[in-house]
């Protein structure tokens, strides 16, 4: 409503008031971002934007709920995400350190965290039924905030006890506790769809299917599987819709979005056995065409936005065992039935949409890091901005995530001297805060005098052989860009020489991860340094995890610090994954590393 109110005033503005018309058509653009924002949230779900690209949390791996134990298996996981960034070692906020159970048990300068047998009087849980704009809130505003589920499995914990050592059976447990417990099994591994072998279709085929007006493509290049999306709008016929069933066993993602899909079509669908995900948003489709779903054992999203489904068609999807996405807002189902099928699929994220006005109590957009370079040699200038009036910025340059009592930043640029991970956010009374942004630095203390990579890279790949690893030049996105060095299949070894013997205390290397071309961050890195450049002494062996699913072109700095040490050569071992994951659309296929710059400090 806002961005069309705003439109038409934008448009009067131009004819009559030229100097009034350029601030109306920016403020106008702000209502657009959020209006497409909004709509993009209700629709996909609120984290649809970025959660692709968020490092996925480990959980633990619980088989038996009953043989687990409460404090390692269920009460530690919370406290490590939502308190111990406050209440660390080194960030010991409060005098209050939550990493081991000697401070839990000591609590900080205002006294015991709780009290065990009584919630009641437990000041931890005082602090966390605060309201969230309280000063004495935990965690504080800005922070990751506990759900409903893991507070009552806190106070569970507490008023049975909070005993570190006991297991789920030999705890008194109510059955709601039981059922919140239930949600923490680890399901077996299951690889889907994507372990099936199956043949590529025919030209003639997917021709034939293009002639009725579905765009149809492989999900990924030299894969056999199909996604196809029709694209004539509302104008889908029965007879179009049976022409899927010749590519079948390769179709596992089908977007009818819009179309004219009713429920007696919904017949061919329960056809296509290999779906995966299905998008029915904005169709005629009801209770009565869900029926047809039962069958498809491998599908994993299904959007019903803007449908008639009611509770009872939803009863129709505990039979599908992969199920872990589906899309409910404005359709008939209630909160009553929502809740039943999230009691018998515990794993599924059920996104039913809410009434939020554009220009209510919306998330402040995160602040922007500004700086001329991505590295520097002996100090740099960044400067943090956020063109929104009355909103804070709060930073930390310590690697720690910043909240409402970090540093507030007061308009002068930060100078760098180390490499340093800058992270902020935005916050502003009435508005939730921004999601926090991180943007890392690294400082090339040092120039190389001499540097050789093992084995030679890819022919196609080469840019200026070892010279392009210390020219101070950052590689683009793009792996075509001649500023990067590719290995296919292979790990590489990279050899430093500073010329003389230097105090080393970090290394940092540029990486890129597109996992559509094959490209994948390192597995791992192990540093080594030496003297003379024969005898070398390891100082970091880090293992770094694989990508869970496909990401768009992603750069990262790899950066390890250690003691400070003396060493005239640094030997760097980058290790590969050498061949894609099993969730890969070409699973086992040779991956690649690409590197570009590595910078000593």
């Amino acid at each position: 409503i806002g961005t069309a109110a705003l439109s038409v005033v934008i448009f009067y503005l131009f004819k009559t008031d030229k100097k009034a018309y350029f601030p109306a058509f920016m403020i106008a653009m702000g209502a657009l971002a959020g209006a497409g924002h909004f709509g993009g949230s209700l629709t996909h779900g609120s984290g649809f934007l970025f959660e692709p690209f968020q490092e996925k949390e480990i959980k633990p791996v619980i088989a038996n709920v009953d043989e687990a134990l409460v404090y390692q298996d269920f009460i530690k996981p919370i406290l490590n995400e939502k308190c111990n960034g406050c209440h660390n070692e080194s960030k010991k906020k409060g005098e209050l350190l939550m990493t081991a159970q000697e401070g839990i048990l000591k609590g900080g300068k205002t006294g015991a965290l709780f009290v065990a047998g009584n919630v009641g009087s437990s000041l931890m849980f005082e602090r966390i039924r605060l309201e969230e704009s309280e000063k004495k809130h935990m965690p504080p505003d800005g922070k990751k905030q506990l759900t409903e589920d893991e507070i009552k499995l806190l106070e569970w914990w507490v008023e049975t006890g909070a005993d570190f050592d006991k297991t789920v059976a030999e705890t008194e447990t109510p059955a709601e506790i039981k059922a919140i417990l239930n949600k923490y099994a680890t399901p077996v591994e299951d690889p889907g769809v994507m372990a099936l072998k199956i043949a590529v279709a025919s030209e003639s085929k997917l021709d034939d299917l293009r002639e009725v007006g579905f765009e149809i493509y492989p999900i990924a290049q030299e894969s056999a599987f199909l996604e196809a999306v029709f694209s004539k709008k509302k104008e889908l016929k029965k007879g179009d819709l049976k022409k899927l069933k010749k590519v079948s066993e390769q179709l596992i993602r089908l977007d009818l979005s819009g179309t004219d899909m009713d429920d007696d079509m919904m017949a061919i669908i329960g056809e296509l056995p290999h779906l995966q995900k299905l998008f029915l948003q904005n169709t005629k489709v009801t209770d009565k065409g869900l029926r047809n779903l039962e069958g498809l054992e491998y599908l994993e999203y299904l959007n019903l936005y803007g449908t008639e489904i009611t509770d009872k068609g939803i009863e129709h999807i505990p039979p599908l065992p992969r199920l872990r996405n589906i899309y409910l807002w404005q359709t008939k189902t209630t909160e009553k039935g929502i809740a039943e099928l999230k009691n018998k699929m515990p794993y599924l994220s059920i996104e039913k949409g809410a009434d939020q006005d554009v220009f209510g109590d919306a998330s402040l957009m995160p602040p922007l890091i500004i700086a001329e370079k991505d590295m520097f040699k002996d100090s740099m200038s960044v400067e943090l901005q956020m063109n929104f009036k009355g909103a804070n910025i709060f930073y930390t340059l310590d690697g720690n995530d910043p909240d409402s009592n970090s540093l507030k930043y007061e308009g002068k640029p930060l100078l760098l001297t180390s490499s340093t991970e800058v992270k902020a956010f935005s916050q502003k009374a009435g508005w939730k805060s921004s999601d926090i942004v991180s943007r890392f630095f690294p400082r090339a203390k040092y120039e190389i005098a001499k540097l050789n990579v093992s084995p030679n890279p890819h022919e196609r790949y080469k840019a200026k052989g070892g010279a392009t690893l210390h020219d101070f030049e950052k590689g683009s996105d793009s792996f075509t860009d001649n500023k990067w060095l590719g290995y296919e299949k292979s790990h590489t070894t990279i050899t430093l020489d500073l010329g003389e013997e230097k105090e080393v205390s970090r290394i940092t290397l540029g990486t890129m991860e597109n996992t559509g071309a094959y490209i994948f961050f390192p597995k791992g890195m192990e540093i080594s340094i030496s003297g003379n450049g024969r005898e070398y002494k390891s100082v970091v062996n880090k293992t770094y995890p694989t990508a869970a699913g496909p990401t768009p072109p992603e750069l990262a700095n790899f950066s390890e610090g250690f003691d400070p040490v003396t060493a005239r050569f640094v030997k760097i071992f980058v290790k590969s994954n050498l061949v894609n994951p099993d969730w890969h659309a070409a699973p086992g296929a040779g991956c690649w590393i690409f590197i570009d710059e590595v910078i000593v400090e």
